[in-house]
């Protein structure tokens, strides 16, 4: 199934696209749009690579998806970095990738989805980088706008709250957090993996209420 997943998702992404085709959003994004369809890339060399060539869209088109990609790389080359024990170089684009994440919400301040992007990155860092205790905040900002997005991406949200509560050392919330997750059988299947730092494929919800109207420019 998992195999399945992964072949048909570019196709599912390729859909979603088309639909929206007529606004040429991947036009002013390319770079982004690529990320969408295919995630970053592994090997460090093309990493650099496309997370400056995010960088330069950004300057570019001011399109904020841009620069939380061209974050979220420079995240990802700082965990390249501190698995070769280059501490120096990991801090600086570790710090790097959170000041412009930051720095996205912060001067989007009423948009959600562009809150959603952080929470989408932070849940899914180790628990000693400290992004927690954003994580539950931005959360709980989100879940008290939760009539803007349906029921899928609610429950996203639910499961990396509980995540934030877990890395946060808040067991009993996490606990009870659990137990009201385990009751939406969608989320069960789709977040409950038994590595709890796997981070999930972005599913059609997110595509298509988060990412496509902020390459829109919505």
């Amino acid at each position: 199934m998992a195999q399945m997943r992964k072949y048909y998702w570019p196709l599912w992404v390729g859909l979603v696209c088309a639909v929206v085709a007529n606004n040429a959003y991947a036009m002013t994004a390319p770079e982004a749009d690529k990320v969408i369809q295919h995630g970053l890339p592994e090997q460090s060399d093309a990493l650099a690579k496309t997370t400056q060539a995010l960088f330069q869209e950004f300057v570019k088109t001011k399109n904020v998806t841009s620069l939380i990609f061209y974050s979220y790389g420079m995240l990802r080359q700082a965990n390249h970095f501190s698995a070769v024990n280059d501490f120096i170089h990991a801090s600086e684009y570790a710090k790097t990738g959170f000041f412009y994440l930051d720095e996205a919400v912060d001067s989007h301040e009423e948009n959600p989805r562009i809150r959603y992007l952080r929470v989408r990155i932070d849940a899914y860092l180790p628990a000693v980088i400290g992004r927690c205790v954003v994580t539950l905040d931005d959360t709980d900002r989100l879940l008290k706008e939760k009539n803007l997005f349906d029921n899928d991406i609610v429950e996203h949200i639910e499961y990396m709250r509980y995540r934030a509560l877990v890395n946060c050392n808040h067991p009993q919330q996490a606990e009870l957090l659990m137990e009201k997750i385990k009751t939406q059988t969608s989320v069960a299947a789709k977040y409950l993996n038994p590595n709890f730092h796997t981070e999930p494929e972005w599913d059609m919800n997110e595509v298509s209420q988060v990412v496509i109207p902020l390459l829109k420019g919505e």
